[in-house]
């Protein structure tokens, strides 16, 4: 294959899936430096990818505007929202279009973009017919693949002979100068353990109980181990106020933050500590150690990826799961506080001998 001078990779949501496609992104741009490198996007993950060195290019799919403006019955900003985005979609034309995304939704726009090789997911990965869309598929028989390694194999296909690249993602200068501030405010010094007791919308079978959370902050604060900061998200800050109160006055909550603000708040903390969500990725992106707490969900599909992280997690026979509706739970009940704080400090230590 000649070197392409323009590559167009779509992944559109969620936010975790996104950050995971980076590395694989990255890739590209360091096998073909020279190759005009744009991403197509959606949600708040766009942000914090328009400061990322190697992609030359952000094309963010308004979709939550466009929604708000049809639930108000504002058809015609959501018409005239969509009629932007298009042109711009169709604006470029592409040597090289990857859809790491694979649903019909990028499926249908890698075939509005002029493009002269479209390239996807298989049936073995790719969902709603997608694959129908492409001029070439990627197959991957290990559905069990880590997602990172998964991405990879798109470019692989194309003749990128890499590793994964090693990726820590930069927040812009504004947003370090933000969190700078809050922690001069609070006089936040380290050690600081960054919890994350949250998981996105419809996920919240994938939790660790509250009340563990809070013993462990109250753990970690009297045994003097180090500082904690409560991390929330959008309608996640009346849940954090409770967990502060319960955890005691000695834990504080986190400021509010967009996608590049808490990036630049995880470049400052030793450690994170939450369940399988996109903060878990976005701080191993970040290059903080993390603790990650796994239930149900596949920890080797799913799990912060890299040698400084850990996973705690119970080797059930019925793990891992889609059982939203599970009543037992008995992958995350038999997860003791005891237990987490043990990893904690064994982290924190192996991270300071270092």
């Amino acid at each position: 294959m000649s070197t392409p001078n323009s590559i167009l990779a779509i992944r559109l949501s969620s936010f975790g899936d996104v950050l995971m496609t980076i590395p694989a992104v990255k890739a590209l741009k360091e096998y073909y430096p020279h190759a005009h490198l744009t991403w197509l996007v959606e949600g708040s993950v766009g942000e914090l990818l328009t400061h990322q060195g190697f992609i030359d290019e952000v094309i963010r799919f308004p979709r939550g505007s466009i929604q708000s403006a049809m639930k108000k019955g504002n058809l015609t900003s959501a018409t005239k929202q969509t009629k932007r985005f298009l042109k711009k979609l169709r604006g470029g034309e592409y040597d090289l279009i990857l859809d790491f995304h694979g649903i019909i939704k990028s499926a249908l726009f890698s075939k509005m973009v002029k493009g002269k090789r479209i390239i996807g997911f298989g049936k073995t990965l790719a969902k709603e017919k997608s694959h129908l869309f492409y001029h070439e598929c990627v197959e991957c028989e290990n559905k069990r693949l880590h997602k990172m390694e998964r991405n990879m194999l798109i470019p692989r296909h194309i003749g990128v002979d890499m590793t994964i690249p090693a990726v820590k993602l930069e927040s812009p200068p504004d947003a370090e100068s933000y969190i700078d501030e809050f922690f001069t405010r609070e006089r936040v010094v380290s050690p600081i353990f960054a919890i994350n007791p949250f998981s996105s919308k419809g996920s919240a079978f994938k939790r660790w109980e509250m009340e563990r959370y809070a013993e462990l902050i109250r753990r970690i604060t009297a045994e003097n181990i180090g500082k904690v900061i409560i991390l929330w998200g959008p309608g996640e800050k009346g849940e954090a106020q409770r967990l502060k109160k319960m955890a005691g006055e000695e834990a504080l909550l986190s400021c509010s933050t967009d996608v590049p603000q808490l990036l630049a708040l995880l470049h400052r903390v030793d450690m994170y500590v939450g369940g399988d969500t996109g903060m878990m990725h976005l701080a191993a992106l970040a290059g903080t150690p993390v603790l990650a707490i796994f239930g149900p969900t596949d920890h080797k599909v799913n799990g912060p990826y890299g040698p400084i992280h850990r996973i705690i997690r119970k080797d059930l026979t019925c793990s891992p799961c889609r059982n939203k509706n599970c009543q037992e739970r008995r992958c995350l009940t038999g997860i003791a506080v005891d237990e987490v704080l043990r990893e904690v400090i064994e982290l924190y230590e192996k991270i300071k001998g270092n």
